[in-house]
């Protein structure tokens, strides 16, 4: 019997060609990007799994409440991680790491500035799998001015030298000795470092009023390993005591304390301080993008659904015959749906066939690995095996009942009709199609109009021509006098000036106070800038004035403030006012800057306190004339290196360092552009299909038609209009789905555009414009035919 399954369904592949095509095409490609979106959903959710002991790790993660602008934090105290230790048996080990901002690595005539730089506890290769190539993991940061590199800085700085015993120089002052090599860091972790120097080396910076006792320094990522038999949920009941014993009642009642398991760190990125220094996902886009993929494989159903039910008469005594001989519906089902069987299997050998270099364009696009270990092919066979079952199945299901449901008499007299309930089914599905095209086409405008809107948004300072350049703090605090008469005499720069980050949102939180206010203050973000930094930034002042040399107490206690800080402070008229910055300073508010946004257009513009720190600035902003910038920039480069030629010349254009910060968005854009443009063909050669049958099932009502003198134009619209009517419904149906999916995709930017009406409407009226070409060509010709070839037979 299943040999009589083949030939048939063969046979049936033959004689109607065009649409076994565009069903193998329809449900290859949906199926290809199936198997993409797989691996792209099975990297994003299997990210830190190869920990052994990743059930039992957790961040701990800080909350305020009970008081305005409370934020959580992905971050706590330094003391927070050992204090634990001591005060909970079930907690056996804790880890701490800091991030710098950017730290100067030489050794012999090797320099270079490096980013992924850590600061970490020995416990960190305990906790972590993290395997070592080279050393112990048990000796290797228990030692002050120790390093651990990964293989690939142990290539760059020293070559196919050892480097064991090396000693690397860090900010041209502190010695460290490498003591362990970094087997391969596995891709699928958020962890993003190649140097781990020990936490004993941190010193912490001059100037900075707090230690490493300090419970209020919230700004060390803190892990810590649960023993098996703990519950986490008993462990954080127990926090709110921790608190008020270490940080007092009236702070510690304002402040909850959370484990955040491992596998939940990588998708948690709405957390303070979670994207700064660590690799994060977003849960959105996972979702959205396994909906476009099952998306995808609905059309392709619908597709083969439409054009079975629609084949369903040619075969209809194929099946009167079959009937008449004693086939059983039982049997004649289980050949239809074999037949949908057979075509997904096709289809999936097809979609294997073009996978790799489809998979390497959806690396380079993602900015990401995606390929299939050899391994995985025994667990990707199975599944897809199961798939083409399920997938064809359901796609043949409803075909096979309707084929099977004929009466031979009818049927072999050519005399059957598929029905107005199957028709009705039709029409669902072809409204159905164009509800998800619909949805998609607008989705991918609005996305797009957000992405622009935040990359054209007013930020509240001009990043146009402006170049960062490094240094270390320190140093760079003490020469930049220096530093800046050399920039001042090259023509190719208007101004320059200090910044203590690159206004990506890394910058610290304190508590602010101002006298006879809450006694716990306000936390508050600062941002050490120097003189002309408001004016190289092109920041407006929205009262008072922004520091000025000729000042001489601006540098010891003169504050600006931004418009937000002086609203959360409830001052109508806040210059003059006396400021405590955490033990930072006591100064007075001699200006208040306008809102300018210094993190993410995802969140909101936040208060900022800005002061002239004495020392540990690390940024020199430069305004460049219009013109040359690979001229200007070489320019400033010799000018660098007369005056600080010990120190590498390492600089970012600020503006393409913003333009980082949504790379996570534009890559969602582009993906969802990709996989929109794949629904709308799939879902035309599906209406091509059904068109081309529909017109053949008519074509003696349409001679007839022209006999009795329609024009052709009346026929064209006679064939468009049912189409046009279903896109209409489709458009209707698809105005509310896709306004509240979008509106919660919005919900990830505090800053965002209005969804506008003619959005939809364009939408819409490009769904119907596709429709109709897609459908034109046959109507045309249909409606051009000469009627005595249709009507020959009769």
């Amino acid at each position: 019997m299943l040999k009589n399954y083949f030939k048939i369904a063969f046979r049936n592949f033959y004689r109607n060609k065009e649409n076994s095509i565009i069903n193998i095409f329809g449900l290859s490609v949906a199926l290809l990007c199936c198997i993409v979106i797989f691996l792209f959903v099975r990297a994003e959710l299997s990210v830190d799994n190869f920990h052994t002991n990743a059930d039992q790790i957790y961040r701990l993660t800080f909350q305020e409440i009970n008081r305005p602008g409370a934020r959580h934090f992905a971050t706590t105290s330094p003391p927070m991680g050992p204090a634990l230790v001591e005060s909970f048996p079930e907690i056996e080990q804790a880890v701490r790491l800091r991030f710098p901002d950017s730290n100067i690595l030489s050794y012999k005539n090797r320099q270079f500035y490096e980013y992924n730089v850590a600061y970490a506890d020995s416990t960190l290769l305990s906790i972590f799998d993290f395997s070592l190539s080279q050393g112990n993991p048990a000796k290797a940061l228990k030692d002050i001015n120790s390093v651990v590199i990964t293989a690939p800085m142990a290539q760059k700085y020293f070559g196919d030298e050892d480097p064991m015993g090396k000693t690397l120089l860090l900010d041209n002052q502190i010695s460290l000795t490498v003591t362990g090599v970094f087997e391969e860091i596995p891709s699928n972790t958020h962890l993003n470092f190649d140097f781990i120097i020990s936490f004993d080396t941190f010193e912490v910076p001059r100037g900075y009023p707090v230690t490493l006792d300090s419970w209020g320094w919230v700004s060390f990522y803190t892990y810590v390993k649960l023993s098996q038999q703990a519950d986490p949920e008993q462990v954080a009941a127990h926090f709110d005591d921790f608190l008020v014993t270490n940080m007092g009642e009236d702070i510690g009642e304002n402040r909850i304390l959370h484990l955040q398991p491992l596998d939940e760190i990588y998708l948690a990125s709405n957390l303070r301080n979670a994207s700064e220094d660590m690799r994060v996902g977003n849960r959105a886009y996972i979702f959205g993008l396994s909906a476009i993929a099952l998306f995808l494989l609905i059309i392709a159903c619908f597709n083969y659904m439409n054009l079975s039910t629609a084949q369903a008469i040619r075969r209809g005594k194929e099946v009167g015959v079959r009937k008449t001989l004693g086939a059983k519906r039982t049997s004649l089902m289980g050949q239809f749906i074999f037949e949908s069987v057979l075509l997904t299997l096709l289809s999936i050998c097809i979609a294997l066939l073009f996978l790799e270099p489809v998979l390497q364009a959806a690396s380079s696009l993602l900015d990401m690995e995606l390929s299939l270990e050899a391994g995985s092919y025994l667990y990707l066979v199975p599944t897809l095996l199961a798939l083409s079952v399920i997938v064809g199945v359901l796609a043949g299901f409803y075909p096979s009942f309707m084929i099977s449901n004929f009466r031979p008499s009818k049927a072999l007299k050519g005399s059957i009709e598929t029905g107005s309930s199957v028709f009705s089914i039709r029409k669902i599905l072809v409204v159905g199609q164009f509800v998800i095209a619909i949805v998609l086409i607008a989705g991918s405008l609005i996305i797009r109009n957000q992405i622009q809107f935040i990359q054209s948004k007013d930020l509240g300072f001009n990043e146009e021509q402006v170049v960062v350049l490094h240094m270390n703090g320190e140093e760079l605090t003490r020469r930049f006098p220096t530093i800046k008469n050399e920039l001042q005499q090259n023509r190719h720069v208007i101004n320059a000036s200090l910044g203590a980050g690159l206004l990506d949102g890394r910058n610290g939180t304190v508590p602010v106070f101002s006298p006879g206010d809450d006694p716990e203050g306000y936390p508050m973000n600062i941002y050490g800038v120097h003189f002309d930094y408001f004016e190289t930034m092109d920041i407006k002042m929205a009262e008072g004035r922004s520091f000025d040399p000729s000042f001489a107490t601006d540098s010891a206690d003169g504050i600006v403030i931004n418009q937000s800080a002086a609203k959360a402070l409830g001052w109508g008229n806040p210059i003059g006012k006396e400021l405590r910055v955490s033990d930072i300073m006591d100064g007075y508010v001699i200006g208040v800057a306008e809102d300018f946004h210094f993190a993410s257009l995802h969140r909101q513009i936040q208060p900022l306190v800005m002061y002239i720190p004495p020392t540990n600035m690390e940024k020199v902003f430069v305004r460049l004339q219009p013109g040359n910038l690979s001229q200007a920039v070489a320019s400033l480069q010799e000018s660098w290196k007369s005056v600080v030629p010990d120190f590498p010349f390492s600089f970012v254009f600020l503006d393409e360092h913003l333009n980082q910060l949504y790379q996570a968005d534009q890559r969602f854009l582009k993906l969802l552009t990709v996989f929109t443009i794949l629904t709308i063909i799939v879902a035309c050669m599906g209406l091509y299909g059904l068109i081309t049958y529909m017109i053949q099932r008519r074509s003696k009502e349409i001679g007839v038609r022209k006999i009795l003198g329609a024009k052709a134009s009346q026929i064209t619209w006679l064939l468009s209009s049912e189409f046009s009517l279903l896109v209409g419904i489709a458009f209707l149906i698809s105005i509310p789905i896709c306004y509240f999916a979008i509106q919660n995709w919005l919900q990830e930017f505090a800053y965002r555009v209005p969804i506008p009406w003619w959005v939809f409407l364009l939408a819409g009226f490009v769904s119907l414009v596709i429709a109709i070409s897609t459908i034109s060509y046959q109507t045309i010709k249909a409606a051009l035919a000469n009627p005595v070839k249709s009507l020959r037979s009769e």
